[in-house]
């Protein structure tokens, strides 16, 4: 159970306001500032350093904020856990990115509901930023994610390196010649929205080659990669995906992969989960069981 002081500590983290932690929390603001001067006397450190009508966390302060997220998402998973032992529940709550989410997963979450029809499964897709917050706040005990995340705040085990690549219409000019980066920037992009992992990696790469998604001729930014698949397929623009994610359409000739001289690029699936949970030993069985069957397809 989170003491309602951390709880006040969190709040005001996440609003930057006094007056704002008070509306949400329905305290007055004197009480929000008792509570945080009732933390810096117990720890005995300065948590704020104020800033004419701002302020920022100090060095203790980040920390205390990185212990209070973590006792807040264990005390929420520690209700899930107790849950899942009275009711004798066999639950897999977890999150995955869209690559991962749309293409890898179908065929493993398959065979664990044909294996056990009673395991209950709550999967949620979103963006590696959003399933970040979602481990912070304890909504799921993992996520399977394809972008960058903070390795200082979250455990993790390799799922897999996947290729990453450019892909279009097989009627693009593209498709019939070897290509540098640069023979690209003339074609409209179509990318994922910023937060997403795939944009993410894509962002990184170009800067590698002092290139951005704006040198591109046009951008269109779609939150969805079917849709993305299927403007590539009516040779709208091009994109860059995990080979994971167009195996389908390579293999039936709708999309090909365009052949960069300059542009290798792979990058991990991870299996990422919250430093110190107490529910280690079922975050650590369902890896076993994503890789084996993985392994097996």
């Amino acid at each position: 159970m989170l003491d309602y002081r951390l709880q006040t500590f969190l709040t005001l983290c996440e609003t930057g306001n006094y007056t704002r932690t008070a509306e949400i929390l329905n305290l007055t603001q004197p009480a929000v500032s008792q509570h945080i001067k009732f933390l810096e006397d117990y720890y005995q450190a300065a948590l704020i350093a104020k800033k004419g009508k701002s302020f920022a966390l100090t060095e203790a302060g980040r920390a205390l904020q990185d212990y209070a997220r973590t006792l807040s998402a264990n005390s929420q998973r520690i209700f899930s856990l107790l849950d899942r032992i009275k009711n004798r529940v066999k639950g897999l709550n977890f999150g995955a990115t869209l690559t991962i989410g749309e293409c890898m997963l179908p065929p493993i979450l398959s065979r664990i509901i044909a294996a056990d029809p009673e395991t209950e499964i709550s999967m949620y897709v979103e963006n590696t930023h959003v399933l970040q917050k979602m481990l912070w706040d304890g909504q799921i005990d993992f996520a399977l994610l394809e972008g960058h995340f903070n390795r200082s705040q979250f455990e993790s085990k390799l799922i897999a390196n996947e290729a990453f690549t450019a892909v279009c219409s097989p009627a693009n000019k593209l498709a019939a010649q070897s290509s540098a980066i640069e023979d690209l920037l003339d074609q409209t992009l179509i990318l994922r929205e910023p937060g997403s992992g795939t944009r993410d990696i894509l962002e990184q790469a170009l800067y590698h080659h002092n290139l951005t998604v704006h040198d591109f001729k046009h951008r269109i930014v779609v939150g969805n990669m079917t849709a993305i698949k299927e403007l590539c397929r009516q040779n709208m623009g091009i994109t860059f995906m995990y080979r994971e994610a167009v195996r389908k359409e390579l293999s039936q000739g709708t999309l090909t992969e365009i052949s960069l001289e300059d542009f290798q690029i792979s990058h991990p699936f991870n299996f990422v989960y919250l430093k110190n949970s107490p529910d280690q030993a079922h975050i650590e069985y369902w890896f076993d069981q994503i890789i084996k069957l993985r392994e097996s397809i």
